[in-house]
């Protein structure tokens, strides 16, 4: 159990980082409170034994040091309670700072390792939790002492004494410790299942439409419920080893009180001791309680949070496909990309396969073909979330992983299909990007959502739900797409925007294309056959291949793909749910 803890305690003190100093002073101050309240009893019994002694000046003397003991008790737990909520805040601000940065750089199959419900209740609750550990670890470590202590008290003045509250001790401390395993190791498939039901809700909160649309909720529900039901279940074994922890034990120290109790009284009717030792060790008894108690309860804690400290290492130790960027700057760019003998491999399986393409300035390139052709890949390469297996892409002949990150994000922008609107006003969330307001206003004008943002009642002061769920699909795509023009990037891609649109407002989409052209490399993915024509090219992909590329005249007349994917009058075989 010892190797165990001290593991527990080392894979804490690695994470948090904590200035050695303040835990020193942590460990100190819980050593003279602790050791203060061990005295207070001791004193008291002199106090009552001059009282009957008769002597009235160490009686006063005793009360005066009774005094001095507490003072300097409450001086040490204060101390103790200020330092511990240093090292709670300094602990808490560091972690929650190494978990942002983390999550900042992780690749797209992160959350196929670690689920989002997890991470939320990661962020909200373990790394609270850790922050408690310093305290519970001196908390352990003064215990022991503590209890330590009292058992040498006790035996200074009757070995028999001692012998009883040292086997009360031990069968204390078994029975509890065994309790709090298995309350720990249920409390352990507990947090499991929450972090399971808070991934499936917040899937559904944010899938609500298409999932009513396909009326998919019953089913949906269902998956909660047995989710729930494994969840109670473990509780409901967790409360019943909480009940043996909290009240059986009680048993056991109103047996041993009884048997204390029996032998003081046959100690001073033998006038073996006087009602000084009587008073001490009875408090000593009820102190030992609270000793073994508070002993128990750290090092249950120290599991617990154990738990949570694997579970933010979980997140910390994730080996992300990392990719290796420069730090050039490049000042003015001509915009020009171009894939040559581009290839990709992910587990062995082969994504892209020799991608050879130019695409000039200002050009629109459309990239179309059926869900798992690599669409999607072409994306993620030219926003750099992986490298290529073989091959270079290059943005004005310089190879785009050559760029800093605060240069290329500025060159290169996305407008996704599901665009996130943070819950505040349109004009806080273009101030992400640009905080000028004529710069706002003429972003908005060439998305064409300035006009509808001027009906609304605050303008652009009008604070937007969270994800923007009081505006339209359309409205948020727009504003989605302002905030991309607002970014002044030389490349914008285009993921399928249409989908979350409505017919009227998709019509428009196409106007806005060629606007962007004019100043802008504009590369899209797009289901949608009349969003193909605006293309001056367009790509067709078949298998993480260049099938064909040509206009929409040419291969109309040529490419048996792209006629099929022309017929489509909507991505129903493909879904609402493609990753590609």
């Amino acid at each position: 159990m010892i190797k165990e803890y001290r593991n527990f305690i080392k894979d804490y003190l690695k994470l948090a980082e904590l200035k050695t100093k303040y835990v020193v002073i942590n460990i100190l101050s819980a050593f003279f409170y602790k050791g203060f309240s061990i005295l207070l009893p001791l004193v008291a019994s002199l106090i009552i034994k001059y009282l009957t002694q008769g002597d009235a000046s160490m009686s006063y003397i005793s009360l005066g040091l009774f005094l001095l003991v507490y003072i300097l008790y409450n001086i040490s737990l204060y101390i103790n309670y200020k330092i511990y909520g240093f090292n709670m805040n300094y602990c808490y601000d560091k972690l929650t700072k190494k978990v942002l940065n983390k999550l900042i750089g992780v690749d797209n199959n992160f959350t196929r390792f670690i689920s989002k419900g997890r991470i939320m209740n990661s962020i909200n609750s373990d790394i609270i939790k850790i922050g408690d550990m310093n305290d519970r670890i001196s908390e352990v470590l003064m215990g022991i002492l503590q209890i330590i202590v009292v058992l040498v008290i006790v035996a200074f003045y009757n070995i028999y004494l001692a012998l009883i509250l040292i086997i009360f001790t031990f069968i204390y401390i078994s029975v509890r410790n065994i309790s709090d395993r298995k309350i720990n190791y249920y409390h352990n498939k507990v947090q499991i299942q929450d972090d399971k039901y808070s991934t499936l809700l917040t899937q559904i909160i944010s899938g609500l439409q298409e999932i009513k649309t396909f009326n998919m909720l019953e089913k949906l529900v269902g998956k909660l419920n047995v989710i729930q039901n494994k969840f109670t279940k473990f509780y409901r074994t967790k409360r019943y080893y909480w009940t043996i922890r909290d009240n059986d034990v009680k048993v056991i120290t109103y047996i041993f009180r009884f048997l204390l109790y029996i032998y003081l009284i046959v100690l001073m009717i033998g006038g073996k001791i006087d009602v000084s030792v009587l008073v001490l060790i009875v408090s000593y008894h009820e102190y030992l309680v609270t000793y073994i108690n508070d002993l128990i309860s750290s090092t249950s804690t120290i599991r617990e949070v154990n738990t949570a400290v694997n579970r933010v290492n979980d997140i910390l130790n994730y080996n992300s496909n990392e990719v290796k960027v420069g730090t050039l700057d490049v000042k003015d760019i001509y915009s020009m990309v171009e894939f040559k003998n581009v290839s990709l491999k992910i587990k062995n399986k082969e994504i892209l396969h020799n991608i050879n393409l130019k695409i000039d300035h200002n050009e629109v390139i459309s990239i179309v073909g059926e869900a798992g052709s690599g669409k999607t890949m072409l994306f993620n390469l030219l926003l750099r979330l992986f490298e290529p297996t073989n091959g270079k892409i290059t943005l004005d002949n310089i190879d785009i992983y050559d760029f800093s990150n605060d240069v290329y994000s500025n060159i290169v922008s996305v407008v996704n299909q599901k665009p996130f609107i943070f819950n505040m006003s349109i004009r806080k969330n273009l101030n992400f990007v640009d905080s000028n307001i004529e710069h706002q206003i003429e972003a908005c004008k060439k998305a064409g959502i300035h006009d509808f943002i001027q009906t609304l009642p605050n303008g652009y002061n009008t604070i937007l739900r969270e994800n923007g769920s009081n505006i339209s699909g359309g409205q948020k795509q727009m504003i989605s797409i302002a905030r991309t023009i607002l970014s002044e990037a030389e490349v914008i891609l285009l993921d399928d925007i249409t989908t979350s649109l409505d017919p009227d407002t998709a019509k428009l989409v196409p106007k806005l294309i060629n606007r962007l052209k004019k100043d802008h490399t504009i590369i899209m993915i797009t289901k949608k056959p009349d969003l193909m024509k605006v293309a001056d090219r367009i790509v067709v992909l078949d298998n993480g291949r260049i099938n064909d590329i040509g206009n929409h005249k040419e291969l109309i007349e040529r490419n048996e793909i792209y006629q099929m994917l022309q017929s489509r009058k909507s991505p129903s075989r493909i879904g609402v749910f493609d990753n590609d």
